[in-house]
């Protein structure tokens, strides 16, 4: 099994499995498949090259994915598996990279040449535009405004001292309700607490070095911050 497969890192994540288990579902075989793609959308391809997705030896590009999940009759997002990148996000919700583009003010190729090498230069403006358009999550946007190391920073010092010192920093840092971060790094700071132990230092508390467990919290500290948020 070859879950998620992409050898080539400019073309979309895949779930093997799911297209196997959507073609199934239907009742098409890899020659029907081909058929429908190129009859209704235009895109040639073998039918072994369908059979060579399923197994996770090819990945199809963004016009071959748009055009199987139509003839699977699923979303793209079923075929994507949970997305993790803007890319990927862009795929799930339909969205053109032109149409993106357009809404931000700036050149298709531009904008293309951002998402496929994840090197983000957009104003502040653009990047709510971004976020809303793609209703992206909290891992997603901080990939587009770039704010992943300095987050890392904050919450490490705030699950590590004094948590509430640093509810305006983050608040500062990305647009969030200060309640929602008020509560999300009150829980966090009770976690790392619970996984290192305490000491009590005349009436007040400080953290233990963090053993090996506590270094891998902190390891995890964004991606713990961005899970709670969901919840």
């Amino acid at each position: 099994m070859h879950p998620y497969r992409a050898t080539d890192p400019a073309r979309p994540r895949f779930n093997p499995d799911a297209a196997r288990r959507a073609r199934q579902a239907i009742g098409l075989g890899p020659e029907e498949v081909s058929r429908a793609m190129r009859a209704a959308y235009g895109v040639a391809v073998a039918p072994i090259t369908v059979l060579s997705w399923e197994s996770g030896d090819e990945t199809p590009t963004e016009a071959e994915l748009r055009a199987l999940a139509s003839a699977l009759w699923c979303s793209i997002g079923d075929l994507l598996g949970t997305p993790t990148t803007v890319h990927q996000h862009r795929l799930a919700r339909r969205v053109s990279a032109w149409d993106v583009a357009v809404r931000l003010g700036m050149a298709p190729e531009t904008y293309e040449t951002m998402e496929r090498t994840g090197r983000w230069m957009l104003t502040e403006r653009q990047t709510g535009l971004l976020a809303e358009m793609l209703e992206l999550p909290m891992s997603a946007y901080l990939e587009v405004c770039g704010q992943t190391a300095a987050l890392d920073d904050l919450l490490r010092k705030a699950v590590t001292t004094r948590w509430q010192a640093y509810i305006q920093p983050v608040c500062r840092l990305l647009p969030l309700p200060r309640a929602r971060v008020e509560g999300v790094l009150h829980y966090l700071h009770a976690e790392y607490q619970s996984v290192v132990g305490t000491l009590d230092w005349g009436g007040g508390t400080i953290s233990r070095e963090p053993n090996g467990e506590g270094q891998a919290f902190l390891g995890r500290i964004v991606e713990l911050f961005c899970e709670r948020l969901d919840l």
